[in-house]
């Protein structure tokens, strides 16, 4: 794990990567997010007010649900922090991976450099990682071992549970007796866990360095962990009780590699997702060790969705769990 961090602190970013890149026409700009309202044109007209407090959201679907009329963190964010008088330019892209977003970043770079940006809200990793968990597992671990727990106890307490809600946040509230190191060297392909965090990582870093050259002791750069996925496995999005022809993303992977053991599903979910909390806390690191002005903030979402009903699909709170997820971030 630590190869990584290395890594990022090798890597040296062009902070004038904005200079190069076309400037954009309006049409290009325009966020799929609010159809009848023209996003861009409304930031523009509000950028220069003294009053206002500037904000970018750049990220994936917990962003830009693909869904209308489904409350996602973009509206409940700008829902509770309306008392601030948010202008908000919305960039976000339902199923974007970090490297799709530094390469479509031209929107975001004439907008940083073109207008007093206060706060960068950024969701990004999540297609980077679940995409390709059949690349991160290693074949045949199929059942979840006594030696990757130290306490048998809570291992049993855990298979004595029947499956569902109750099992799930107990595999949460256990998780400080999983032997990471046995756990991890059975299940994951370190290589190819490792080359995906560090593009997640070059892409923050990226990112980093062009607000870095525009901001201000002021400027806050949020970023925020996914909550773990263990409440819906296999549901995909659905429109009106249709199910539609997104995801799922990861239970097919589990069902392929025979992964049937809800504990060793659960485990494999929730220390992805730990070491992804880790990975943010790399950044922010690398971020203050280059000297990088802007504040940063991350915000741990990890175990506030208790429950399937606070879960749309696989991956996506619904509108109930995207409002209880907004009650972290304040600007």
């Amino acid at each position: 794990m630590e190869n990584y961090i290395t890594n990022y602190r090798r890597n040296n970013f062009n902070n004038n990567l904005y200079e190069s890149i076309n400037y954009f026409n309006e049409s290009d700009d325009e966020s799929l997010h609010q159809p009848l309202i023209t996003n861009a044109f409304l930031f523009r007209r509000n950028a220069n007010n003294a009053n206002t407090l500037n904000v970018i959201f750049e990220g994936d679907s917990w962003l830009d649900y693909p869904i209308p009329n489904i409350l996602d963190l973009y509206d409940t964010i700008s829902d509770r922090n309306q008392r601030l008088n948010l202008n908000s330019l919305h960039l976000a892209k339902f199923g974007e991976t970090t490297s799709d977003m530094f390469n479509d970043k031209a929107n975001f770079v004439q907008y940083i450099s073109n207008y007093r940006i206060d706060r960068i809200y950024f969701s990004g990793g999540g297609n980077d990682v679940f995409p390709q968990l059949g690349a991160i597992l290693n074949l045949g671990i199929t059942r979840f071992g006594n030696n990757f727990f130290t306490n048998q106890s809570k291992l049993n307490d855990l298979r004595n549970t029947a499956s569902g809600d109750e099992l799930y946040k107990k595999c949460i509230l256990y998780k400080r007796y999983l032997n990471t190191s046995a756990f991890e060297s059975a299940l994951f392909n370190s290589t190819n866990l490792n080359g995906i965090f560090n593009t997640i990582a070059t892409n923050y870093l990226g990112f980093g360095s062009i607000v870095n050259s525009h901001s201000t002791p002021n400027t806050v750069f949020y970023m925020h962990t996914y909550d773990y996925p263990l409440y819906k496995l296999g549901v995909r999005p659905s429109l009106l009780n249709v199910s539609l022809p997104l995801g799922p993303w990861i239970k097919p992977v589990f069902d392929r590699l025979q992964i049937n053991d809800e504990i060793l599903r659960c485990y494999i979910i929730i220390r992805l997702l730990d070491k992804f909390h880790y990975l943010l806390n790399t950044i922010k690191a690398t971020f203050i060790c280059r000297g990088f002005q802007f504040q940063t903030q991350i915000i741990d979402f990890r175990g506030l969705l208790d429950g399937s009903q606070y879960w749309r699909d696989e991956i996506h709170p619904n509108s109930a769990g995207a409002t209880r997820l907004s009650t972290r971030v304040n600007f």
